[in-house]
């Protein structure tokens, strides 16, 4: 399952897919998004984690440029209970150092998410899917 969501000038700033071979729903935004933007987006990728239940979801903000850790209460108010609904329980967030994406992790880390869901940062994708891997291993253990 894929989704993409354009903004008003028919652009893709977040695109959200279920990767069956690594059961982790991956979304990967990109450029500067604006607070309305955004909701947009969290709205599509609740839509396809309503659908697949998986637990397992890494964030890639390599790739954009605007601040959005403003809008984490919203996340804590509206997201926050659809994403813990859907069975989301590990967000592995992906920033370059030193970035509002990096910033937006660390606000999601730190507060009410953090708490419900476990988050990490990571600097690349390829770290974090390793430590989405080693908690699905995990978590069928028990």
């Amino acid at each position: 399952m894929y989704k993409e969501v354009i903004n008003a000038f028919g652009k893709i700033y977040y695109k959200i897919e279920y990767k069956e071979d690594l059961n982790i729903v991956q979304a990967d935004w990109y450029g500067f998004t604006t607070e309305q933007d955004l909701k947009r987006a969290v709205i599509a990728g609740l839509q396809l984690h309503e659908h697949t239940h998986c637990p397992f979801r890494l964030n890639d903000n390599t790739e954009f440029t605007g601040p959005w850790a403003n809008a984490v209460g919203w996340l804590e108010k509206e997201w926050l209970p659809r994403a813990y609904a859907s069975g989301i329980r590990y967000l592995a967030h992906v920033a370059r150092p030193s970035s509002f994406g990096e910033a937006a992790g660390e606000a999601l880390q730190v507060g009410k998410i953090g708490s419900t869901i476990e988050v990490k940062i990571f600097h690349n994708k390829e770290d974090a899917i390793q430590w989405l891997t080693v908690k699905q291993k995990a978590t069928s253990l028990s």
